[in-house]
């Protein structure tokens, strides 16, 4: 059906599209290239299932796309300055 090479292909296509179209904002270059290392590494996962260490990498990349997420919505709320003003800060 599909083989990893074009999987990878096709995902880096995409990515790189992304981040061509992000680039007016920081975080959103973050995003993509936070992206981009998920790709990597479920293609990693894919073609060497049996090894145990790549679950341990598997967790890391996962933890890092949680803060980034976090990051991801403390900029969210930092630009609302109604927010700040209400809350009184």
């Amino acid at each position: 059906m599909f083989s990893l090479s074009s999987f990878l292909f096709v995902g880096g296509f995409v990515v790189v599209f992304g981040f061509f179209l992000s680039m007016t904002r920081l975080l959103n270059c973050l995003i993509i290239v936070e992206n981009f290392n998920v790709l990597l590494l479920f293609v990693s996962m894919l073609g060497q299932w049996e090894e145990f260490h790549m679950f341990f990498i598997a967790l890391m990349v996962i933890f890092t796309v949680e803060v980034t997420l976090g990051l991801v919505v403390l900029t969210r709320l930092w630009d609302l300055s109604g927010l700040i003003g209400l809350v009184g800060v």
